[in-house]
């Protein structure tokens, strides 16, 4: 099935649809978010009830979205009924964190997954799963515009919020020409660019960045492997004074600024005995060595989670 077909079949299942619930993913970032409050959006327009669900609230860099508030973290609404529920930026209802609450919703519903990760499991009753578009937001802007539906200020906003934080800004191979277009036609919609500039990369603060200064200067480079490694521990959190929500978006920074490193690699201790690893890469397959250690992601961008502890010592840090 082509593209387009695709995209008016799912018009078609969501226009038979009066009862939406909308899910992205938990700890979403900014292209969970972005591709949630467009469809959202949308939804409402159309005169759908619908209900916007994550398991996590959306972090405050993102309160300037028109549908911030709507979000709920309440597993309540998975008790009610609902005609499709939309999975949204997920490879799998795990990594949604919805996989121990969906047996809860009442018989009737479709699932429809719609993501742009190349490992994901088409666990949809519909699947648009897009792996060579930029975002799950640029695959819902494609959506709408082949169906013909007007671009509002909010649509636009939220949208251009997705494809710019998963592409960096244009900096990333996930960039092509199509993300660069829908950028253009979303900037003319409306879009509020300065308002989303500063929330994606003007939000970190004095303790923030202290963190950020840690994982750097323990950067290390392995010409045999052409990898830069580098790790952070909860005490080094504790220290800075910040939550696990304050290593977002190093992985991209140390990638996006280390010219001299085929690849790197991210390690962080995020609890007693959990290590959360973020690979990011110019050319390798990086998933492949995410789904070794049980993750999974883009091929160029992935991650994955171990148990254990990061412990240093006179011969270097090993896992324990």
């Amino acid at each position: 099935m082509d593209a387009s077909t695709q995209y008016r079949s799912l018009y078609r299942l969501l226009a038979a649809c009066q009862r939406v619930l909308v899910v992205g993913h938990k700890k979403p970032d900014g292209d969970a978010i972005g591709a949630s409050t467009a469809l959202y959006h949308w939804l409402k327009t159309q005169g759908k009830d619908s209900i916007l669900f994550c398991m996590d609230a959306p972090g405050p860099a993102f309160r300037f979205l028109d549908h911030y508030h709507d979000f709920t973290t309440d597993p309540a609404v998975f008790d009610a009924a609902y005609d499709a529920v939309v999975v949204l930026d997920s490879g799998d209802l795990r990594y949604c964190g919805i996989d121990q609450l969906v047996s809860r919703l009442p018989t009737g519903y479709r699932t429809i997954n719609i993501d742009h990760h190349p490992t994901n499991t088409s666990y949809g009753d519909f699947n648009l799963v897009m792996p060579e578009v930029s975002s799950t937001s640029e695959i819902i802007y494609r959506f709408l515009t082949a169906n013909g539906q007007a671009m509002d200020q909010t649509l636009a906003t939220s949208l251009m919020t997705g494809i710019l934080f998963d592409t960096h800004y244009f900096s990333n191979a996930a960039t092509k020409h199509e993300s660069l277009s829908a950028v253009s036609r979303l900037s003319a919609a409306g879009a509020r660019a300065t308002e989303i500039g500063r929330a994606l990369y003007l939000n970190k603060d004095a303790k923030t960045l202290q963190l950020w200064g840690c994982a750097l200067s323990r950067l290390r480079y392995s010409q045999a492997h052409d990898i830069a490694v580098t790790y952070l521990k909860t005490e080094d959190l504790a220290r800075a004074g910040v939550g696990p929500a304050a290593t977002e978006g190093i992985a991209n920074f140390i990638s996006t600024v280390c010219g001299g490193a085929e690849t790197i690699l991210i390690l962080t201790q995020t609890d007693e005995n959990l290590i959360k690893g973020s690979f990011r890469s110019v050319k390798r397959d990086v998933t492949k060595l995410a789904k070794l250690l049980g993750g999974g992601g883009h091929k160029l961008a992935a991650g994955f989670a171990i148990p254990g502890r990061i412990v240093e010592t006179e011969n270097g840090v090993k896992i324990v």
